[in-house]
């Protein structure tokens, strides 16, 4: 177990062994597209991700359940307000107009020191896909630091790749998450009970 994960084992310990709900409010979200054009690429972020899953320690270390975590779309912004306008129509609006918010389930998650590999379905316009990306964990007093990457593939929801004046998105989206999770306020309430 590494230093920077002991921490968050041993704060958590009595909570945990009976499990206790985490929630995370404000996480940040960014992006990375490549273009067509090698020296132009479009980055975009939010702050507005929550998520929230239970934490059980086992023999084997931590297990998190019942992950769920979205993201408004309309939260999401690139620095050029058109270029958002077109993003929401390209990338995330459904065929009957509806904007639905990003969001992603799995069932659980096991973590090995201070590495938690997530594998759930993400949903994009309200389809969902299988995805996966490590989480690095760092403890630090009551709460423990989050941070991961992954890719997501335009083309696994078949929406097109966008393109504008001859310039066009990759097909592979870079993603990076980072976000402070702690112990929601009701499992503090109930001293980590339900």
């Amino acid at each position: 177990m590494t230093k920077h994960f002991a921490p968050f084992v041993c704060l958590f310990a009595s909570a945990i062994a009976s499990g206790a709900d985490i929630a995370v409010e404000g996480g940040a979200a960014s992006f990375v597209v490549s273009t067509s054009v090698p020296a132009i690429s479009v980055k975009g972020k939010t702050t507005a991700m929550h998520a929230h899953a239970r934490v059980q320690q086992n023999a084997d270390g931590l297990q998190l359940e019942q992950i769920e975590a979205s993201i408004p779309v309309k939260s999401i912004l690139t620095g050029m307000s058109i270029r958002d306008e077109h993003m929401r129509r390209y990338i995330f609006t459904t065929a009957d107009g509806k904007t639905p918010d990003l969001r992603f389930e799995a069932a659980a998650a096991a973590c090995s020191t201070s590495i938690c590999q997530v594998t759930g379905t993400l949903a994009i316009r309200g389809v969902g896909r299988p995805f996966s990306i490590p989480l690095k964990l760092r403890g630090d007093g009551a709460t423990f630091h989050v941070a991961g990457d992954s890719t997501v593939r335009l083309s696994d929801y078949g929406i097109e790749q966008p393109s504008q004046f001859g310039v066009k998105t990759s097909n592979d989206i870079q993603l990076h998450l980072e976000f402070t999770a702690k112990e929601a306020p009701a499992a503090i309430a109930s001293g980590g009970r339900k």
